[in-house]
Formats: C-alpha cells, structure tokens, sequence
C-alpha cells in the first residue's frame, strides 16, 4: 500500500522519528562518501535509517565517513556508468553492510545505487562496494585494497 509507514525511528537528537524509506537507495557522491537511506545493520548492529559510509579509505572511524576525503584530496565521480539491472521485487526492507577486514563494504537487501544527480546507477540485492579509495571501478570493489595494502577493521574473510 502506497505511503504505508512500516517503521518509525525517532532522531538521537530526540527529534520526531523517522519512516523508513519505500525505496532503500546509496547515493554516490561526487569526491565524498556513500550516503545510505534505509533500515540498516553494520556488522549486525543497528544504524538506523541515514549513514555516510567511508570510500575514501581515511575516515578514522570506518566504515563511516568522518570528513577525511576533503583532508585526503580523494577524488572520485558521483556519476558511474549505468548498469544494466532489473527492477527489484522489493525496493525497501532492511540492508545489512559488513565491512570485509582489510577489505570492501558487502551489502545485503535491496538497494538502488543512485549517481550525485538522481540517476539509477544499478539496483541490486547484493554488492561489493570500495572502501580503499583505489578502485578503477568506484564505486565498486575491484579487488585494489590487496595492492594497496589496505587495513581496517571488519569480519573475517
């Protein structure tokens, strides 16, 4: 049913709370972070329904961002190239992100990657995003983190 609210959370500021969102989406940000909109775990905890997720790979609290990438000089598109994808079954529901130790971002549920301007980028159930900042593919893994030497904490894998 259209505009059926199926959570609310309140704000931590105690603000009035907050729908979850019909469309789960991960904008990409031109030289900055992934902002993800939906119900969301990180490492099975839960983040509620707004977070900002580190690319850059010098946040000092990852896998959020914490404003390093300005810092850092990270440079990155927020308009990737269009995937060819099928509409999801479910476009809302809860996401789970497991930052991979030493490696990418891996999330679960339903999710459209949106570009900077609003375009569907690709829409997906499950997904390997880069948290290293050395990517050819951003947002994307491509595996740069293992040349990289990249660490940070996460599951083991």
């Amino acid at each position: 049913m259209p505009g059926k609210v199926e959570e609310v959370r309140g704000q931590p500021d105690g603000g009035p709370g907050e729908a979850a969102p019909q469309v789960n989406t991960l904008t990409v940000r031109e030289n900055g972070p992934l902002a993800l909109r939906a119900p969301t775990s990180v490492a099975g905890s839960d983040a509620g329904l707004r977070l900002t997720l580190c690319r850059c790979g010098a946040s000092k609290k990852k896998p959020y961002c914490d404003g390093s990438h300005v810092a850092a000089g990270f440079t990155a598109t927020g308009e990737p190239p269009t995937r060819e994808s099928e509409p999801l079954a479910s476009r809302a529901g809860p996401v789970a992100v497991q930052p991979v130790k030493d490696g990418p971002l891996h999330l679960k549920g339903p999710l459209e990657i949106v570009s900077g301007t609003g375009r569907t980028v690709d829409r997906v159930q499950e997904c390997w995003l880069c948290r290293c900042g050395g990517s050819a593919r951003k947002p994307y893994c491509d595996g740069a983190h293992k040349r990289l030497g990249f660490t940070a904490d996460g599951i083991v894998r």
